[in-house]
């Protein structure tokens, strides 16, 4: 994925997070008073009366937002750095997932102030371990696939003697 495609869905998933937030959860959130500063709260008041009637889960409004500002966060460094390798980069990528994760741990613990919620702690998990996963699953797969161009021509065996020789 190039990394304006990454910046974009960066920006979807903010955008996505943000529309939950706006018009599922209560008014007191700072959110509201940016949105309000820019003349957007008779607009947000108008699709909060709109899908009123909607029942949502809880997980959806309360921890998915969270999980899209984590990948959000994910994709935009990440595009940010994308053709480093460093560790430098990896410890910026997963710094704000472990920060999270780790505080939410600490609260079931009560090592910290707040209620634990697994959904919390699986939505902020999941978006690091997708990019981990997809990251160096791509990278063995194209070794994987080197591997077979030098091993082997057309599927076929009688060819890896000729490609040493050569």
């Amino acid at each position: 994925m190039s990394a304006t495609s990454q910046v974009i869905l960066g920006v979807v998933f903010l955008t996505f997070g943000c529309a939950i937030y706006l018009l599922f959860r209560t008014k007191t959130l700072n959110i509201y008073q940016w949105c309000s500063l820019l003349g957007l709260s008779k607009f947000i008041d108008y699709a909060r009366a709109w899908l009123s009637d909607w029942n949502i889960p809880d997980f959806v409004r309360y921890s998915l937002p969270d999980g899209l500002y984590c990948a959000a966060y994910i994709l935009i460094i990440d595009a940010i750095w994308k053709d480093q390798d460093s560790l430098i980069k990896h410890l910026v990528i997963a710094l704000v997932p472990l920060v999270t994760i780790t505080s939410e741990i600490f609260q079931y613990f009560r090592l910290v102030k707040g209620t634990f919620d697994l959904y919390d702690l699986l939505f902020y998990s999941v978006p690091l371990i997708a990019y981990y996963i997809h990251k160096y699953y791509f990278k063995f797969n194209l070794k994987f696939k080197d591997y077979e161009k030098v091993f082997y021509d057309n599927g076929s065996d009688s060819n890896l003697c000729h490609r040493f020789r050569s």
